[in-house]
This record gives C-alpha cells, sequence and structure tokens, in this order.
C-alpha cells in the first residue's frame, strides 16, 4: 500500500510540475507516452503486492517492470530532446528503479545520480522524492565495497527521513543499511541498534524483512562472542522456513568458533545456496573446517573453490573475502613455521583490505585508514604479519626482519587508535581494546629486545609507549574530546543535546533494573536504543568540525623527554606491564629512563590474591596475615630497580591488570618496612592523564556529606546501610558546606557539585563487578532516589573540582577490563573531569579512616602535595601511641590511595629565594656600615 501511496504522489507531482511548463505539441505527446509506460510499471507494483509467495502472479510482476523498463527506455531520448527539467527527472527515478530491480547496478547508480543532480533545480518536487534514490544508491554502492561512498548516500538518505515524523518508504531498509555499514566497522553497538530500529519498522507480515534482520543482530551476536545467545536467535528462526540457507551457515560458523570443525561440516552441508556470491564464503569456511581436523586435502579444495567463486564475482578488484581467504593460506603456512611464505600472503591480504594500500613489498604497511572499513580483519592480518616476521627472525637471526615486525605492530595499533577515535560508545571503544590486548605485549617485547640488539634508546621509548597506549585508553581519549569541547568556549546546542540525551539513557537504564514487566523493560529499550541513534548522529556532527578533529588527532601520551620535564628531582614514575609469565617496570626520572623484567608464573597472581584477601579482612580480632605475601611482592615489584630510587621521595604508580588491586604502600621489604614510609605515593591510569588540567585557578571550600552519622538504613528487601558515627567527625571542622544526616541527600550533592575545590564523600558505597554501571554511592535515603550509579557519576560536570575524597567503602575497585584498568567509582569521577581522587579499595574501620581524613585535611590545608599529605596521615596514624596497635595493621589505612595529577613540589625550586635574600642582605649590610 506504502508504494501505492508514494506512487500516486509521484503522480500527481509529476503532473502538477508539468502544468508548469509552456505547452507544445511535441512536449504533450511524450507526456502522454510517459503516463503509458508509467502505468505499466504501476500495473506491475500492484502485481507484486498481490503475489506474496505465488512463483505465478511474481512472474507476471517482473514481466509487466520489463516492459516498463522497455517502454522508459524508448521513450528516453525523446524526453531528453524536450528539455523539461520535471520529465527527464521523472524519467531518470523510474527508469533507475527498474534497473536496480534487474540489477543492472551500473546503469542504475548512473541515472540515480542524474536524478539526484536534477533535483537542486526542481523546487517543486519534495526532497521525499530522493530519499529513495539516494537508499538505493547507497545500496549500489555498499554491494561494490565502496563502503564511504555508501555511508554518504546513506546519511543523505537518513537526513531526509529525519524531516518527516511519519517514517518513509523503505526506512526499515535505511537503517537495516546503517547496521551493515557499522558492523562492517566493527562498531557492533551502533550496528545492533540500528538493526533493532529496522525491525521495529518493518512489518510483522514481512516474514522474510524479519528474518533477515533477526540474521544481522545473530552476526552481531557471533562477533561478540555470545554463542549461545546467537544460536538461540538462528535455532528460533528455523520453523519459519524463511532463509534456511543463511541460518545453516550461520550455525555452522558458531561451531567453527567454538572448536567443534566436524558438527561446523554437517551445517555447512545442509547449505545450498543458488548461483551467488554466497558460496565464496560457504567455501571458504569449508576449507577452515577441514583445516581445524588437520584434512589438508579437502581444506585445499574448498580453498581454491572460494577463489574460483571470488574470481567470478568480484573479478580483480579488491574485496574482504578474498582478503579472509589470502590471511588463511597465509596462516596454514605459518603453523607450518613457513614464515618466509606466509608473510607475502599476509602482506596481499592488507592490500585487499585497505583501498588505498598497494605496496607488496612484505617491509611496507599502511599508513593512512581513511579507505580501510574492515577494521578488525585489517588490525589481525597486520598483527599477524608481524607475528610471522618475527618468528623468520627467529630462524634467520636477520635484525631487519625484526625491525620490520615492529613496524607491523605500529601500523597496526595506529589503525587501532585511528577506528577507536571513530567510535561514539564506550562499549565499542571496550570492545576494541579487548581486540589489542590479545596482542599487546608482543611489539612491546620486540622494542625491547631490539634495544638490547642495538642499544638505541627510541626502542626503548617504543616499548614505553606501546605500554601506554594500551593503558586506560578509552578513558584518555573520552577525557581529551572533553577538553577539546570545553575549549570551544560556549557549549553547543549540538553539545546540550548530547548531554541531554545521555543522561535520560542513564535514568531510563536505572529504571529498567528496576522493573521486571516486560512489556515497560522493551518499551524502555527501545527508548533508549532511538536515543543511541540520535546521540550517535550529534556526535558525528560534533566531531567532523575541523577543529575538533585535528585536536583530536594528536598524540595523547606525552614522549619520555615531555615526562621527564615534568618530574622532580625527588620523583620516579614506575610504569608497570604485565602478562602471565613477565613482569616489567620502566623508570623514568628526570635524568634517567631505564626498566627491569623478571619472570613469574602462577605464584606471582596467587600471592597477589593472598594479599588482597589478608587486606580486605578488617577484624580486630584476627591477626595480620599478610606480611609474608607483601614481602614477596616487594621484592618482585620494587626490590629490582630499588638502586635507582636512592635519592627519589615519591612514587608516581601506573599499575597494569591484577597489580589494579594492590595498595602498593603496604608492601614491605626484608626489614619490615612499609614503602610508605619511604614514599609518598600516588596512582594514575596512564600518562596521558598526566598533567591533563589546564585550569589557573580553582573554586574554594570543601562540599562534604556524610548521610549515615547517626543511623543506618534497612529497606523492605533487607538491604542495611550500617550507621558510621565517626564520619561526622569526619567532616565536622572543614571549611565550606557540610550536609549531615537528613540533609545530605542526593538532590543537595547534584545541586552543589562543581561549585568547589573539594568534595569529600564520607558514606556508604555499592560495587557490582558483573554491571559496573550498576555500582552507586549512597546519600541519605530520604527517597527512593538515594543512590547516585556509576552512570550518572560519568555524567557530571566535574571540570571545577580540584580533588574528591571518597571514604566510602569499595569506591576504589571494580570489575577489571584488561589494559582499561578497574571500572570503579572512582573512574566515574575521573571520567566526570575531576583530576584528583582520594579514594578506597575495600570496606576499612570507620574511626581509622575518619583519623586519616582528619590528618589529610590538616596538611592539605597546610599547602602539602595530595599525595605527600595522605603519606603524612597515614604516618601520623602508625606514630601515635595513643591509637590501639591492632589498628595500625595495613588493613586499617592501606585502602585508602590517591589517584592523579601529578604536582611538582615547590621545595626544590626555592634556591632563588635564598640568593636574592643573601645579596639584599649584603647589601643592605654594606649600606648601614657606609653610615656607620
Amino acid at each position: 500500500m506504502q508504494k501505492f501511496l508514494l506512487s500516486f504522489l509521484l503522480l500527481v507531482t509529476l503532473l502538477f510540475c508539468f502544468s508548469q511548463d509552456q505547452p507544445n505539441n511535441n512536449v504533450s505527446a511524450v507526456k502522454k507516452a510517459w503516463l503509458a509506460a508509467d502505468k505499466l510499471y504501476r500495473q506491475a507494483e500492484l502485481l507484486t503486492q498481490r503475489a506474496g509467495d505465488d512463483e505465478t502472479f511474481q512472474a507476471k510482476a517482473d514481466a509487466t517492470y520489463q516492459q516498463a523498463l522497455d517502454a522508459f527506455a524508448l521513450l528516453r531520448p525523446a524526453v531528453e530532446k524536450t528539455g523539461n527539467d520535471s520529465l527527464v527527472f521523472f524519467t531518470r527515478l523510474r527508469t533507475a528503479y527498474l534497473e536496480y530491480y534487474f540489477d543492472s547496478t551500473e546503469g542504475a547508480r548512473t541515472d540515480y545520480l542524474s536524478a539526484i543532480a536534477l533535483k537542486k533545480k526542481l523546487a517543486a518536487v519534495p526532497d521525499s522524492f530522493l530519499f529513495l534514490p539516494y537508499l538505493y544508491t547507497g545500496a549500489i554502492y555498499y554491494g561494490g565495497a565502496q563502503f564511504d561512498s555508501a555511508l554518504y548516500f546513506y546519511r543523505q538518505a537518513e537526513a531526509i527521513h529525519d524531516q518527516y515524523k511519519e517514517s518513509l518508504n523503505g526506512s526499515q531498509r535505511l537503517y537495516n543499511r546503517l547496521g551493515a555499514l557499522y558492523y562492517e566497522t566493527g562498531d557492533y553497538r551502533k550496528a545492533r541498534n540500528y538493526f533493532e530500529k529496522a525491525i521495529t519498522l518493518t512489518s510483522p507480515g514481512d516474514k522474510n524483512l524479519l528474518a533477515n534482520y533477526k540474521i544481522n543482530i545473530a552476526s552481531i551476536l557471533v562477533k561478540l562472542e555470545e554463542y549461545s545467545e546467537a544460536r538461540s536467535v538462528y535455532e528460533s528462526l528455523v520453523p519459519y522456513n524463511v532463509f534456511p540457507d543463511e541460518i545453516f551457515h550461520n550455525l555452522g560458523i558458531i561451531s567453527l568458533k567454538q572448536g567443534d570443525n566436524k558438527k561446523a561440516i554437517g551445517y555447512f552441508r545442509e547449505v545450498n545456496y543458488p548461483d551467488n556470491k554466497k558460496n565464496i564464503d560457504l567455501y571458504y569456511n569449508f576449507a577452515m573446517a577441514y583445516a581445524g581436523l588437520d584434512e589438508k586435502d579437502s581444506s585445499e579444495l574448498y580453498i581454491q573453490r572460494a577463489l574460483t567463486e571470488n574470481l567470478r564475482w568480484n573479478g580483480h578488484r579488491k574485496n574482504i573475502p578474498y582478503g579472509l581467504i589470502l590471511k588463511f593460506q597465509a596462516d596454514e603456512l605459518a603453523r607450518l613455521q613457513r614464515y618466509s611464505e606466509a608473510v607475502p600472503f599476509y602482506q596481499q591480504a592488507v592490500i585487499q583490505f585497505d583501498n588505498d594500500f598497494k605496496e607488496t613489498g612484505s617491509t611496507m604497511n599502511p599508513e593512512q585508514f581513511n579507505a580501510v572499513f574492515s577494521y578488525i580483519n585489517l588490525f589481525n592480518t597486520l598483527a599477524a604479519k608481524a607475528d610471522a616476521l618475527e618468528k623468520q627472525y627467529q630462524q634467520e637471526k636477520k635484525i631487519e626482519l625484526l625491525k620490520a615486525a615492529l613496524a607491523a605492530y605500529e601500523s597496526a595499533f595506529k589503525l587501532a587508535d585511528y577506528v577507536e577515535r571513530t567510535y561514539e560508545s564506550d562499549e565499542s571503544r571496550l570492545f576494541l581494546g579487548k581486540i589489542k590486548y590479545t596482542v599487546h605485549g608482543r611489539p612491546i617485547d620486540i622494542s625491547l629486545r631490539l634495544y638490547e640488539l642495538t642499544r638505541q634508546k627510541n626502542y626503548l621509548e617504543e616499548a614505553y609507549l606501546f605500554d601506554q597506549r594500551n593503558k586506560a585508553s578509552v578513558l584518555s581519549l573520552n577525557l581529551q574530546e572533553n577538553d577539546v569541547k570545553d575549549q570551544r568556549g560556549k557549549v553547543s546546542e549540538w553539545q546540550q543535546q548530547e548531554s541531554s540525551l545521555k543522561k535520560a539513557n542513564t535514568r531510563f537504564s536505572i529504571k529498567a533494573a528496576q522493573l521486571s514487566d516486560t512489556n515497560q523493560l522493551a518499551r524502555i529499550s527501545m527508548a533508549i536504543r532511538d536515543n543511541e541513534i540520535e546521540l550517535g548522529k550529534l556526535q558525528e556532527k560534533i566531531n567532523d568540525d575541523p577543529a575538533n578533529e585535528q585536536k583530536r588527532s594528536l598524540e595523547q601520551v606525552p614522549s619520555v623527554y615531555e615526562l621527564q620535564k615534568k618530574l622532580d628531582n625527588s620523583t620516579a614514575l614506575l610504569s608497570y606491564h604485565l602478562t602471565e609469565s613477565e613482569l616489567l617496570v620502566l623508570v623514568i626520572t628526570p635524568t634517567l629512563f631505564e626498566y627491569h623484567s623478571s619472570v613469574i608464573n602462577k605464584d606471582f597472581f596467587a600471592t597477589i590474591e593472598t594479599f588482597k584477601t589478608s587486606l580486605h579482612n578488617v577484624s580486630p580480632d584476627q591477626r595480620y596475615a599478610g606480611q609474608d605475601a607483601a614481602t614477596f611482592l616487594y621484592k618482585e615489584l620494587i626490590s629490582p630497580i630499588q638502586a635507582k630510587l636512592a635519592q627519589v621521595k615519591r612514587l608516581v604508580i601506573i599499575p597494569d591488570d591484577e597489580l589494579n588491586y594492590l595498595p602498593f604502600e603496604a608492601l614491605q621489604d626484608e626489614k619490615k618496612e612499609y614503602l610508605l614510609q619511604r614514599f609518598s605515593i600516588q596512582y594514575q591510569y596512564a600518562t596521558a592523564l598526566l598533567g591533563k588540567t589546564n585550569r589557573k585557578t580553582w573554586p574554594t571550600g570543601i562540599l562534604s556529606f556524610a548521610p549515615f552519622a547517626s543511623k543506618g538504613y534497612q529497606d523492605s528487601t533487607g538491604y542495611s546501610l550500617q550507621p558510621l558515627p565517626a564520619s561526622k567527625e569526619e567532616i565536622a571542622e572543614l571549611a565550606g558546606t557540610s550536609f549531615i544526616d537528613e540533609a545530605a541527600t542526593k538532590e543537595h550533592f547534584l545541586s552543589a557539585v562543581n561549585h568547589f575545590r573539594t568534595i569529600h564523600l564520607a558514606t556508604h558505597a555499592s560495587v557490582n563487578n558483573a554491571e559496573p554501571s550498576r555500582s552507586f554511592i549512597a546519600f541519605y535515603p530520604g527517597t527512593a532516589d538515594y543512590k547516585l550509579y556509576a552512570d550518572e557519576i560519568n555524567d557530571l560536570r566535574l571540570d571545577s573540582t580540584q580533588l574528591v575524597i571518597l571514604s566510602a567503602c569499595e569506591t576504589g575497585t571494580g570489575k577489571l577490563i584488561k589494559g582499561e584498568g578497574l571500572m570503579s567509582l572512582s573512574r566515574a569521577f575521573a571520567y566526570a573531569g575531576c583530576p584528583n581522587i582520594i579514594t578506597s579499595l575495600w570496606k576499612a574501620e570507620d574511626q581509622t579512616t575518619a583519623y586519616i581524613t582528619q590528618r589529610l585535611h590538616y596538611y592539605l590545608d597546610k599547602k602539602y602535595s595530595t599525595d605527600k599529605a595522605l603519606q603524612q596521615a597515614k604516618l601520623d596514624l602508625l606514630n601515635n601511641n595513643e591509637i590501639d596497635p591492632r589498628f595500625k595493621s595495613p588493613q586499617y589505612w592501606a585502602h585508602l590511595v590517591f589517584i592523579g595529577n601529578y604536582e611538582q613540589r615547590q621545595s626544590g625550586s626555592n634556591w632563588w629565594w635564598v640568593g636574592l635574600t643573601i645579596i639584599v642582605g649584603a647589601v643592605a649590610y654594606k649600606l648601614i656600615k657606609r653610615k656607620a
């Protein structure tokens, strides 16, 4: 019906446009012929609508479409001669659609492009008439693997679609196509949103389209390695007998991914594609399955079939399936340790995945990535090539091979950095980080090996750069993007809309977690999805600004030289890198840049767990049992570099993976002295975040909250929060604004936040490792909305807050994301823009926490740097004879750690004052002596 209405509207518009032209007999005759051809076209449309699954009806429709195409083709020269732009426009439009229907894509593209160009002259023609031309032109480019051009035309169609309140005919196809494009780039979160939107716009009776879109969603689940959920989607479609070949093919791919090659082959044998290019992938998957069973002859047979089909359908133009086949062949050669033969195959695969790259030399790699669409395939191929080059070096001992391996890794991670900047959602960026993490240690190892072989410092710096680019890259990039936006001064309308959409989705997510009604959950899920689609569009507009793009493209990680200039003579930066078998620490001071690596095993990780357990057991009745673990970890983490720290008084530590759980202050040397007693210690997620704050002035005062000073809380489910009587004392003497008990509400916090230099929260917190976004800080439970969730903190603007003190329990711990760090509440505050956070790693005792934070504020008031103030506060506790010795073990004081910006101490720069005083004194002495 929609097609019929659109055709009727087109006819009315056409007649209106024709009526504006000056009449003559020739034009009149052409118009009549055009209307006759159009009548055939509309008859074919009606036949198609009635056909359903009736092949006879569909054959009649096809024949009528062909008659219409012949009539328009015969009429076209006469139409062109009339010079009537309206008539030419509609002729091109009709012809293009018919050519596209019959798979004459080149002719269709030419005619669509001509119609689009003519539209600019025809003010009387509504924009909606270009929706389908843009959509189908995009589809033509997509089919030809010209993805950038496809995206351009899809975006034009989307812009027209957004002008209308009601969905246009074909809108579901548009969302599906956009989903497919984002799928190709690996932005699976965004792809899924578009696929699901396509489903909601599709008639329930259109089984084929619905099945197609659900298959697309299941393909995303496969990419995300959520195989059980993907299998359920595919199996749910089997009874409908729609796209059975695609379903069995994908079920086979799942079995292949899970290592069940026999089952995969069983599924593949159920597939019987008609004569089309899908057989390329099918034969390629057969080859992979037989290779997994070590049946080389069968594997080679199917690879040759895949190559034949690819040549038939894609010719010699670049294409992704051919790239995958080449990589598979290279992988098989590498598996046989024939690395010198594998590398050229990897190189050819790289060429297939990058439209602008043509270099066949194995030492050459892509440098620019604007023409790349299959990002993940290209990254994996470059990494595999690098691995093969490194192993070829091990066979031949030619240092040039090792250099070539490092260059390939550099290209791969440069690509990952580029792609990360094109994604808008953290979820997509974290998935990309997961892919990077699988190989991130290899380029570090190669860099260090080259340094040992050549003693050239640039290779040691390469190791440092690879180490830092793989630490908290998502957090660093978000803060960089926010900084770019802030530098533009006035907040734009787009940024306001962006903030509004983010906050709306946070509210929806919180509400969804509290619901059990499936209908309500479905409605909220749809609202979140639609908001995320709009959010993506807004972010693309913001990011497309040339000024934003230029600033976002800058290197985030400072060079070693830049770091050394920032550090004072009493400071050392220690960056740790951890693998299953190796521990690496990079040591940087103003005059030193060295490293130490050592072999570790499962005992190292077991000791970390033992140490954590002993620290988290806060009970006065149980003796501290972590000394042995603390001494072992000191020996592993500090002793090898101790000689390099002779003149050092403060450490800036950048931990890695499981080391994020450790309070280094509690490590003990062979004399049982704590690291705290020698150094002040601060932590940071990555060097990219050091010195990021450009603010010259800050607000004054402290905003503090103690909602459970007098009493605890228990809700109807039994969830309880114990009273924290020492929290009142903790904040009582602070200069600024304090909220205690009933006044310490979430509402008061949100209204006052970002107007104070320091925020101090003495309250409860809850960590959700399964869903980090569900972690929260508790305010006074006067209303149901008393929890400040991690996502709500992310949405805050804290660029005017210099320091947040979270004496709430467990605010510094959370789910560990390899390479990114702990998804903690403290990280959420960093995400919101606060550069410095003092946070708690576990549930600690109320009184000692209050004592430490009171002394902390005492030293901050005396202008101590934050790390030194926290160190001195803890030392005061250890040295205070009035405190029960039981409360001096690390589980009572080591939980509070400082994560934040580096503050250069001023003491080392006061000599010029001393010199000036001496000079002034000498001059004054001479003057007095003369007068005397």
